[in-house]
Order: structure tokens, then sequence, then C-alpha cells
């Protein structure tokens, strides 16, 4: 529901930047094109067509491993679907800055197969028509600071955080079985789990024409905390044409690439979150809209 209810409230404000904009560019006639590098605030929405490399396995909480499930070559997910993303950019001072994103991802598959899969403690198996509900929410954090902060330019270096939620949901019916005596004919399972992420890196900004900019940034980092082990990739490359001081028009490209491993916990005990391997990888397309003020 609250996907559904999200692109609603993305599609009805798209709808009134295309209401809005013509009247802005009216206004802007007779007006000194604003630098758009150094707005306080700058609210952004886009439709992504996302390209989805993503694999998970999930495995047992004694850490035994289970089934690396390739979404598409598997699960029968489309490598390529349509999703929102939104943004937020607060600027309160010229060399510091603060960027909200948030990336929706959910997709489902549908494949028949002779498949044996293993899901943490569950174990389905035989002439199978797997039915799958995926979603990998991606929310980022930045602070940026800029570095050389002048009228054309504006480079810096920028620290992120952020969350993956992922949530899988695999509906198996057929010749199933669960676990060692195979008595069952249908099988669900559902696993959740919030990912941290973090990354350092830097970033440019660039005024190119009157209305015109194009940027960069990339990030990486790799780490071990307690059970987690980390390594993340993620980068981008966009330009922006400007319809007035306030309205202006998005088209950008990101990658994300994140390898998080969770082992199992080290007194033997059952850990509640995931144990497991998620190797979230995926490339976007973003069309969209900006408002600045």
């Amino acid at each position: 529901m609250r996907p559904a209810y999200c692109r609603l409230s993305i599609s009805a404000l798209l709808g009134a930047v295309i209401v809005a904009a013509p009247r802005e560019l009216s206004a802007q006639n007779g007006t000194t094109d604003r630098n758009h590098l150094y707005d306080t605030f700058q609210v952004g929405v886009a439709f992504t067509t996302v390209l989805n490399y993503s694999n998970a396995r999930v495995d047992a909480a004694n850490g035994d491993n289970g089934t690396t499930l390739d979404f598409r070559e598997i699960l029968g997910v489309s490598s390529a679907t349509v999703q929102p993303a939104i943004g937020v950019r607060w600027k309160p001072g010229r060399h510091t800055e603060f960027d909200l994103g948030f990336q929706f991802l959910s997709q489902s598959g549908d494949r028949s197969a002779n498949e044996t899969i293993v899901i943490g403690e569950d174990t389905v198996s035989g002439d199978l028509d797997i039915k799958s509900r995926f979603s990998s929410d991606n929310a980022t954090f930045q602070f940026k600071y800029s570095i050389l902060a002048r009228e054309k330019s504006n480079v810096g270096l920028a620290l992120g955080l952020g969350a993956i939620f992922f949530d899988i949901t695999l509906d198996a019916t057929g010749g199933a079985c669960s676990g060692a005596n195979c008595v069952a004919d249908t099988l669900s399972t559902t696993k959740k789990f919030t990912g941290p992420t973090a990354s350092l890196g830097a970033f440019g900004y660039w005024r190119v024409g009157n209305r015109w900019y194009v940027g960069a940034d990339a990030r990486g980092i790799g780490a071990r905390v307690d059970r987690y082990d980390l390594t993340v990739f993620e980068g981008n490359v966009s330009g922006q044409y400007y319809l007035s001081n306030r309205w202006g028009l998005n088209l950008a490209w990101f990658y994300t690439d994140v390898s998080l491993d969770v082992g199992p916990r080290s007194d033997g005990t059952a850990a509640e979150d995931l144990v497991g391997e998620i190797l979230y990888n995926y490339s976007s397309i973003r069309v969209g809209a900006v408002y600045a003020f």
C-alpha cells in the first residue's frame, strides 16, 4: 500500500510541475538567471528506469549457506523496471550541504522450474511454480563540504550514510517440500532486513550556461563491524536545465553497488535479523523535475 501511495503522490507532484512550469517560464522573461549552484533548498522528484542485477543469499542461523538467489535467473524478476525517486537538498552555507534521497525499488517475479532452493532453515524442491515479491528501497543521506566554491563551479568532499530496506517473500507451489520429510506441497517464506551503508568520496557541480548545469559524484568504502562485512560504491552524473529561477528539468544516471555479508552471532545464539549475503547492484536513468527556493 505504501509504494502505491508514494507513486500516486509523485505522479501528482509531476503533474503540478507540468501545470506550473509555463507560468513560471513566462514570469521569468526579463529577469536575471539565478545561480542554482547555491540554492538554499532544492526538492526533486523523478521517474527512474532501474536496471537491477542484484542477488541475495539467506543463510541458516548457524551459518549454513542458503541458495544464492539471482533475481532474474532464479526468481524471474525483470531486469528493468520504472520506479519513483525523491530527493531534498539543503545548503545552509556556501560551503556546507545536506542531501537526502530515497529510491523506491519494488518488483515481483513468476517462474516455473525444477529447483532446490534453501532460504534460511527452509528448503523447497521439485517442479515448482515460484512467485516472489522483492523490495530493496534505498535511503541515502550525504554531508558535503565545498573546497572550491566559485561562481561557476562547486567541488568538494562527501560523507554518505544510508540504509537498504530489504524484503523478500517467496511462495512455492507444486512438488514442493519443507525440511527432510518433504510433506508439504506449498511453502511461503518472508525475510526482512535493514542493511546499513556508508561511503566517502568527492563531488563536483558546474554551471556551463545561464541555465545549464552538470554534476558528478563518486563515493566508496569497505569496512567490517562486528558480524557485518560491507563494501559500497555509489556514483552518478547529471545534467539540469532550468526553465525559470524556480523550476528545472533533470536527467541523471546513478550506479549503486553494495555487498553486505552478515555472519552468524559469535556466541552461537540465533540472530533475529538476516544471516547471509546481499549483493545489491543496480543502475538507473532518472528523468524528473526540481524546484528551487
